[in-house]
């Protein structure tokens, strides 16, 4: 019978190759601003364009930025022409793996459980639901403060608005 050993080296390489990658992917794609697939397939997010005022002086930079606009769509097209069949290959991995690995975790870890004293697996409990009840407080302090942030940010952007209103008024 042939070793195994390098068979499931092998095998678990692969796979931490394309975790990582589907990491790295997931986390450019975040930072591009991606389309969701819920907006239409090959739909472009694109700035929304800001209107002058009335009265105002049209943009002279504004070919230039419809230009850098018209650019920055043709890549991101581009890109997920490229990316978009590999994360299909890393799904399939996922699919393909995950299950099994988390059905021989599940068993180590019960053979692990059933081999400790009783009171050690009393504490092992104990410590499980402590450590639940904190994550469940953490995460009630961590929307507490998200919101709080949200505020402030409404308040300072509502404040610099009141302002270029009072400059656009000053000015005129």
């Amino acid at each position: 019978m042939r070793n195994a050993q390098p068979l499931r080296f092998a095998t678990g390489a692969l796979v931490l190759a394309a975790l990582v990658l589907g990491l790295s992917l997931h986390a450019h794609r975040a930072a591009l601003a991606a389309p969701s697939k819920a907006s239409g397939a090959g739909a472009m997010q694109t700035m929304p364009a800001t209107p002058a005022p009335p009265g105002a002086a049209a943009n002279p930079n504004q070919q230039e930025i419809q230009r850098l606009q018209t650019q920055i769509q043709s890549m991101r097209a581009e890109l997920h022409q490229q990316l978009d069949p590999l994360q299909s290959q890393i799904k399939a991995l996922h699919d393909k793996y995950d299950s099994q690995i988390s059905s021989l975790e599940d068993q180590r870890k019960t053979l692990v459980e059933t081999g400790k004293p009783a009171a050690i697996q009393a504490l092992d409990k104990q410590e499980e639901s402590d450590l639940a009840a904190l994550a469940e407080r953490e995460k009630g302090d961590i929307d507490k403060l998200k919101s709080q942030y949200a505020d402030q940010r409404k308040e300072i952007q509502e404040n610099y608005r009141v302002k270029r209103g009072e400059t656009k008024t000053a000015k005129n």
